[in-house]
């Protein structure tokens, strides 16, 4: 009977290892259902957080592509306003030096004058009228037979002496007036 005793003892306790293997897998199993829940839980939270962030890059993409196309239309405006600055600087009005007599029948002459490189060093004494007047646009109206004629007298009334230099002298043609009482010859307008 001892030997059923021991039987019967072995039997109770490989019954209650078992028992206890059992409990302890399913603790196993639940803890790791519970742990993958979790984790499943965590996956959906950060799906719809990576849902939200797509939706907030889309919402910036648009936002960029609607201020870069400000940005550019601002950019064209910004090259008119240049091109019209440029423009109005260019055209500002012109100081005009009458050299010559226009009522000898002589032909008209037009040069751009502008300063020497060296003009902020020039003696005071030795321009010809004020600096302020060459930060102008300035323009020589000589009135001569010839173009040589006209370059001389140019030579003579602005010289580099004077810190002045003149382009080569153009001719600008005349028109004639409309009748009235002005009869004659008068120049184009430019």
């Amino acid at each position: 009977m001892n030997m059923d005793t021991f039987v019967l003892a072995v039997l109770v306790l490989c019954v209650g290892a078992l028992g206890l293997s059992v409990v302890y897998e399913a603790s196993r199993l639940t803890t790791t259902a519970s742990r993958k829940a979790l984790v499943r839980r965590k996956l959906d939270a950060q799906a719809v957080d990576l849902a939200a962030l797509g939706r907030r890059i889309e919402d910036a993409q648009a936002e960029s592509a609607v201020r870069q196309e400000a940005l550019d239309r601002l950019t064209a405006e910004r090259g008119r306003l240049t091109g019209l600055i440029a423009s109005v600087k260019a055209s500002k009005i012109a100081l005009v030096h009458e050299v010559g007599d226009a009522q000898s029948g002589a032909q008209r002459y037009e040069c751009e004058l502008r300063t020497v490189p060296e003009f902020a060093r020039l003696d005071p004494r030795r321009m010809l009228f004020t600096r302020a007047i060459w930060e102008r646009r300035n323009i020589a109206r000589v009135w001569a037979d010839t173009p040589d004629a006209a370059a001389a007298m140019l030579q003579r009334a602005f010289s580099t002496r004077n810190g002045v230099l003149s382009s080569r002298p153009e001719t600008i043609p005349l028109i004639p007036a409309a009748s009235g009482p002005n009869d004659g010859a008068r120049p184009v307008s430019r």
